[in-house]
């Protein structure tokens, strides 16, 4: 399996090549097109889980802010599938080779077979309550592709790096992290119009993305037509 991304950074389009016998897992609503010899298999889990078990992996990715469902789509002969996520922005691609990912919520698009997403890991309610974010890890082999809101950078860590926690899109559980106020105090958190951080330390890499999606919100939220 191959994953291509195109029309990089704002529309981006991951095109996934498939062999014969190959199967690409894809976020609910996110195949764009594909040659008419893939099937597609929705399912809430994974083919080999039970009733019960399947269902709680999808209402896991539902408290995330993923899907309930997922797509699995598998070719009988060499073909493509292309897949984009819901808002503007860039596509990255990271192979896993059996560590894991960390994962912003709403950032994941597809994945291979071999790699389980989890919602429930421990360390995600370090990020409880910072900017709204909910972490996910991703953990097996093989190619992940995931998508920021804006451009997305990728940033070698090595000793210590902070990033406003509505920047984050993913890292490498390499990274050990802490999360806290940014500047001195309570006045650079009230005035300074920054909110809370991730401070990383260790070596690995990280991705960051141009824009923040809740500061986007309240900009846009003044805008809008009021209801009746």
């Amino acid at each position: 399996m191959r994953i291509d991304v195109h029309h990089r950074p704002a529309y981006a389009l991951a095109e996934v090549h498939l062999d014969a016998g190959e199967t690409v897992v894809a976020e609910g609503g996110a195949m764009v097109s594909m040659d008419s010899h893939l099937t597609m298999d929705t399912s809430a889990g994974k083919k080999d889980e039970g009733l019960m078990k399947g269902l709680f992996s999808g209402l896991k990715r539902m408290v995330a802010g993923e899907s309930f469902f997922q797509n699995r789509f598998t070719a009988s002969a060499p073909g493509r599938v292309t897949l984009a996520p819901t808002h503007v922005g860039d596509i990255a691609v990271h192979e896993l080779t059996g560590g894991g990912l960390i994962l912003q919520s709403a950032s994941y698009v597809c994945s291979s077979v071999d790699i389980d997403v989890d919602a429930s890991w421990g360390g995600a309610r370090t990020f409880f309550g910072g900017e709204g974010m909910i972490m996910l890890k991703a953990t097996g082999t093989g190619p992940i592709a995931f998508n920021s809101f804006g451009g997305i950078k990728a940033i070698d860590v090595d000793g210590t790096y902070i990033v406003d926690t509505g920047h984050i899109v993913a890292f490498e559980d390499t990274l050990t992290f802490n999360i806290s106020r940014f500047g001195g105090g309570w006045k650079s958190f009230i005035f300074g119009s920054e909110g809370l951080v991730c401070r990383f330390s260790g070596s690995g890499r990280l991705w960051i993305q141009t824009r923040n999606p809740q500061s986007f919100g309240e900009a846009l939220a003044p805008k809008l037509p009021m209801r009746d």
